[in-house]
């Protein structure tokens, strides 16, 4: 438990890695700032930032822009679904939630999900559904699959050890919708990373991911190198993910831009090494890492990290069909305000390749597919398990068996 840790204790070691850790992290600050430049120019000049490729040709070698993806850490994917494919799909969705009557069974079940507690909005923003026809069909598309390969193959997957994952086989994280409401100001979420808050300092395979980056090797540290990745271990939480996605990712289900209440990233791949570094220094109080618990996302804030957050983007205009991918250390967080006049709808989609720690997540998860409930990493609110229209076994295709370990 946390309480077990010895924060001081785990500091102390961490700052012995290297000759000399204030130093280090002057080096960190140094390249990360010459990155917020970089950033504050593009956008003063109305370039664009995050890399963009459409679904027709990811497979065309550019290295160019492999790397400036690898910079980046993360992807813009279009036209990966057509309109009418996902005009349908948006439209299965609001009836799926209106028929079982969703609004009502979250008001009976409010305060289960303690990730979005604070939420005071009526019609909550983002729903414990995981199992509609909408959210299947696009997990486990052939297109979808398609974009999860070439995202994998991003990464380094092998080493002089073992094979991390297979890149061309992909498993299913069920997760959630978003259907955000012209003019609301409920859902805002601040700048955080997910797989893991304190995790990422005191485990001991973090510590061997990030090795490089205590230890005065900062530019030797790869983001996209997956050694260890598939071995870290997370606490126990409903708001911590349990598997290694090499992308987290959604899909447009309308069209949604800036100001549209949508989705923030500072599009800094190796920004994880600024947050890990800060926390070591004498201004943090000793049993303290920057603001970030046990169970929670983990923390960026103007307090410690301001200069990070100087980085901080909304992403660009999205069309339905689109994509966003963003690698699990990139700082992301969601616009307070949707100013838009139409609803934000997306269908979160991560990328989950197959190994042996995403495998027994997806065997835990297909027990709950089978009886329509909440996905394991997630509050057990179990709204589908008597709902019209929520997929089972039997409207699976081959693939989604596969993807969900139900079929080999």
């Amino acid at each position: 438990m946390f309480s077990e840790i010895d924060i001081e204790k785990l500091k102390s070691k961490l700052k012995n890695y290297s000759k000399d850790y204030k130093e280090n992290f002057n080096q960190i600050e140094k390249y990360i700032k010459s990155e917020i430049d970089e950033i504050s120019k593009l956008k003063a000049l109305k370039r664009s930032i995050i890399p963009e490729i459409s679904f027709n040709q990811i497979n065309l070698r550019n290295t160019k822009f492999v790397e400036s993806i690898k910079k980046r850490g993360c992807v813009i994917v279009r036209d990966v679904f057509e309109n009418l494919t996902i005009e349908r799909l948006n439209n299965d969705l609001e009836k799926y939630i209106e028929e079982n009557n969703y609004y009502d069974d979250q008001k009976k079940k409010s305060g289960l999900d303690k990730y979005f507690s604070d939420l005071k909005s009526s019609k909550p923003q983002i729903m414990g559904l995981y199992w509609s026809k909408a959210q299947m069909e696009i997990r486990h598309s052939e297109n979808m699959l398609k974009v999860k390969k070439w995202l994998n193959n991003l990464w380094i997957y092998k080493n002089d050890e073992y094979e991390v994952f297979d890149p061309s086989k992909e498993l299913s994280y069920a997760d959630r919708v978003r259907r955000r409401e012209p003019g609301d100001n409920t859902l805002g979420l601040s700048p955080h990373c997910d797989a893991g808050s304190v995790e990422r300092w005191s485990d001991d395979y973090y510590q061997k991911i990030y090795k490089d980056i205590f230890s005065d090797n900062f530019l030797k540290f790869n983001p996209f190198n997956a050694k260890y990745r598939d071995k870290t271990t997370e606490f126990e939480s409903p708001a911590v993910a349990h598997v290694f996605r090499t992308f987290q990712g959604w899909t447009a289900l309308t069209e949604q831009g800036p100001n549209d209440g949508t989705l923030q990233l500072i599009p800094i791949a190796k920004a994880m090494a600024y947050i890990l570094t800060r926390a070591l220094l004498d201004d943090v109080p000793k049993d303290e890492l920057c603001g970030s618990k046990l169970g929670k996302a983990l923390s960026v804030n103007k307090e410690y990290h301001s200069l990070l957050l100087e980085g901080l983007i909304s992403i660009p205009n999205m069309k339905p069909g689109d994509t966003v991918w963003w690698h699990p250390d990139v700082v992301h967080a969601v616009e307070e305000k949707h100013l838009g006049k139409n609803y934000s709808n997306v269908v979160y989609v991560g990328s989950t390749p197959y190994c042996k720690k995403n495998l027994d997540y997806v065997r835990k998860q297909a027990k709950k597919f089978l009886k329509g409930e909440s996905p394991p990493d997630f509050a057990a609110e179990d709204f589908e398990t008597n709902y019209k229209g929520r997929i089972k076994i039997e409207n699976l295709t081959s693939l989604a068996k596969k993807q969900l370990a139900i079929e080999n």
